[in-house]
């Protein structure tokens, strides 16, 4: 069978314009979280803990949701809970015994939010204007707890991500990582 002296050479420009391709895509995939982490980055949660204290950030497989962090450590039980970062009360609720118990989502802006649950009492309205490190409630076991810690989400657009606190991650389903506060 005789090959079109041409056919050969369109068969490689297809081929480096489908590798072309797929690079472009790859890239274009991988964007969105560049832009979040950046994102992220540039919103520097803190702590949400008075300055100097030391937590552990507990996370776990089973947790709901995946992405969440319980803050723990010898007696939580009232120590004062910090917005992560300036924004405004969204959210201010009061299960019962049920779920997250009392909390509060702080809406940051850019579609990131913080949620802060289990708290014992609360020291903002829904609609409060906060900075970062403004007292927002206190360490309690509400809800479905099962002894006093802060569990903690950030979310990006309602979803849940991995947390950063002082542009740090916390480890993941490994060791306990040991987190003292910058919120001064």
């Amino acid at each position: 069978m005789r090959q079109h002296p041409g056919a050969t050479r369109r068969l490689a420009r297809g081929g480096a314009v489908a590798a072309a391709s797929a690079a472009l895509l790859a890239t274009a995939l991988q964007a969105p979280a560049a832009a979040e982490e950046r994102a992220a980055a540039a919103l520097n949660l803190r702590t949400p803990f008075d300055c100097g204290q030391v937590w552990n950030a507990n996370t776990r497989s089973n947790h709901n949701p995946q992405n969440s962090v319980d803050f723990q450590r010898s007696g939580a039980n009232g120590k004062n809970v910090l917005s992560s970062g300036a924004g405004t009360v969204t959210v201010k609720r009061d299960l019962g015994g049920d779920s997250y118990g009392k909390y509060l989502v702080v809406d940051h802006g850019g579609g990131w939010q913080t949620l802060y649950a289990h708290l014992s009492s609360f020291n903002v309205n829904k609609g409060a204007k906060v900075n970062t490190g403004t007292r927002i409630g206190k360490v309690g076991s509400t809800g479905g707890s099962t002894g006093p810690h802060l569990h903690y989400e950030q979310k990006k657009n309602g979803t849940p991500v991995k947390v950063v606190i002082n542009n740090v991650a916390v480890k993941y389903y490994g060791n306990t990582s040991i987190t003292s506060s910058t919120n001064c």
